[in-house]
């Protein structure tokens, strides 16, 4: 069967892969690029994949020796080595250090973007130039190339824009090149940034990134925080604005922030690995060199963790696997729940009666990086 599949309702797991949970927690699918993999469907099995040396990380499409060496694909002890040093900068000590800053640029955007109406669109007036400005400030960008930053993440990724091969290609290769400018200006003009920081960063054996590895790490930052930021914090103010039953106090927000994680945001990113040798998951034998495909929205929706799931229960105990597990669980979770935990405590401080200006059925979405789902627009009345 092709994968992924179909999803008729959009918020909600697709019923094949609950049904493969219950029926053939492991199987096989076939990919649009054209790859068979196996498709692992129950927590458990995800989760002990994602913890597994045998396996090394596979993008579907992309052969191994074009992977390239971003920190989310790389593999073995040079990945370890990359995530032992930047460790070592992005520590919760410099999370907490961005807090009034983040939470000064959440009410700001709130501000503008509730000026706009009612009603105000979320996804491209708010949750997207907030993930952006986010960004800015971990990495130091100066105001005055902000917005070329934007175009070219934009071009490069493709998902907010249509561009075509050609113009993605140019916008990531001009991305690439400001990094690496910006990363060799934090070199003579060190700033509180995380880019200084990486540059800064010495393991206990005294090793050091080179100004290549931190712009490596930067591409990757932007890679992870941009797109996916924005979506998950669009997606919670919808499900807010659709279900006005939901707790709405600052008091309550971690807790019910850490349960939309796991309700609607594990279609993030389908974990892809590669069997590095003969393996057994699930009781079905996985042969070296073959495909495994491990998918977060179904791990976070598994009964058998997560009894019934699809009931958003900000008192659920904690578990969700929506930042990876193991060796690439994701480095930058804490700044990713700061941001969407202020977002969300500051618009609905700003507009506390906040609800859908449409019906929940004309939401459109779309697909993006093959997985990934998010709301066109998300359109909200005060």
């Amino acid at each position: 069967m092709d994968y992924p599949f179909a999803a008729t309702e959009p918020m909600r797991c697709p019923a094949e892969l609950v049904r493969r949970q219950d029926e053939e927690p492991v199987s096989r699918v076939h990919l649009a690029t054209g790859e068979d993999a196996w498709l692992v469907t129950r927590y458990d099995d995800i989760r002990a994949l994602l913890a597994d040396t045998r396996f090394r990380v596979w993008l579907p499409g992309v052969p191994a020796s074009g992977a390239g060496d971003l920190l989310f694909i790389m593999n073995g002890p040079g990945h370890a080595r990359l995530r032992r040093i930047a460790g070592k900068a992005l520590t919760p000590r410099r999370v907490e250090f961005l807090r009034p800053r983040v939470e000064a640029l959440a009410e700001d955007l709130v501000a503008k973007l509730l000026a706009q109406g009612p009603p105000a669109e979320v996804l491209d007036g708010y949750a997207i130039p907030f993930a952006l400005a986010v960004l800015n400030e971990l990495l130091g960008v100066p105001p005055s190339a902000r917005d070329a930053l934007r175009a070219w993440t934009d071009g490069m990724l493709a998902v907010f824009t249509a561009p075509s091969y050609e113009e993605m290609t140019e916008a990531a290769r001009k991305l690439g090149d400001y990094l690496a400018e910006l990363v060799e200006t934090k070199r003579h003009e060190p700033g509180e940034d995380l880019l200084t920081g990486l540059l800064q960063a010495r393991d206990d054996d005294g090793d050091t990134l080179s100004p290549e590895e931190v712009t490596q790490l930067a591409f990757a930052i932007l890679l992870g925080g941009y797109v996916p930021a924005a979506n998950a914090l669009a997606q919670i103010v919808l499900r807010l604005a659709a279900q006005p039953e939901l707790p709405r106090d600052p008091a309550a927000m971690p807790a019910l922030i850490e349960e939309l994680l796991r309700q609607d945001q594990g279609s993030a990113a389908d974990q892809g690995r590669a069997a590095i040798e003969d393996v057994v998951i699930g009781g079905v034998p996985i042969r070296a060199g073959e495909f495994v495909l491990a998918p977060l929205r179904a791990a976070n929706h598994d009964s058998r963790r997560f009894p019934d799931p699809a009931l958003v229960d900000p008192a659920r105990a904690p578990g969700q696997l929506t930042f990876g597990h193991g060796p690439h669980h994701c480095l930058g979770a804490a700044l990713a729940r700061l941001q969407l935990r202020t977002g969300v405590t500051a618009l609905l401080a700003a507009a506390p009666r906040l609800r859908l200006a449409v019906p929940f059925e004309e939401i459109a979405w779309r697909r993006m990086f093959v997985t990934l789902q998010g709301p066109v627009a998300v359109p909200i009345d005060w």
